[in-house]
């Protein structure tokens, strides 16, 4: 879905001379067929791009956040009280063990978790690319 742009005030038609324009605002110098100046179309792309981006991160994260679920889903058999059993036996662990090991499986889970949506990041980066590209060409024609 291609990003679009313009704002009514892309669309002004050059002054007449007749017309007063207000003071202090800007005529454009441009009619209202031509390209918008570079700066502000490699502005455009780049924003583009940084919203693309950030939908890309997010829903890796999302997918990675909702993994140990999945997991924990998968081992109950699909039995919600036997995912509630599960996830209370693994709080019960947590909170009974001392503050080494809790430190230990805080950071092997938060390493694991990065680790995890690294590879999905690395998986999913060329379709992200290819739409990344396809939206800025489709945006030039």
């Amino acid at each position: 879905m291609p990003l679009y742009l313009v704002t009514p005030f892309d669309h002004l038609a050059p002054p007449v001379a007749a017309d007063m324009a207000p003071p202090g605002l800007p005529v454009p110098a441009t009619s209202a067929g031509d390209n918008p100046p570079h700066a502000r179309r490699y502005l455009a792309d780049l924003w583009y791009i940084l919203v693309k981006a950030g939908a890309f991160l997010g829903a890796i994260y999302l997918m990675v956040l909702g993994l140990p679920l999945l997991a924990f889903l998968m081992l109950a058999g699909g039995d919600p009280e036997r995912l509630f059993l599960h996830l209370d036996n693994l709080a019960a662990h947590y909170l009974a063990a001392d503050h080494n090991a809790r430190a230990a499986f805080d950071q092997g889970t938060a390493l694991g978790l990065f680790g995890l949506a690294t590879l999905i990041a690395i998986w999913r980066l060329p379709s992200f690319l290819d739409a990344v590209q396809a939206g800025l060409s489709e945006r030039e024609k």
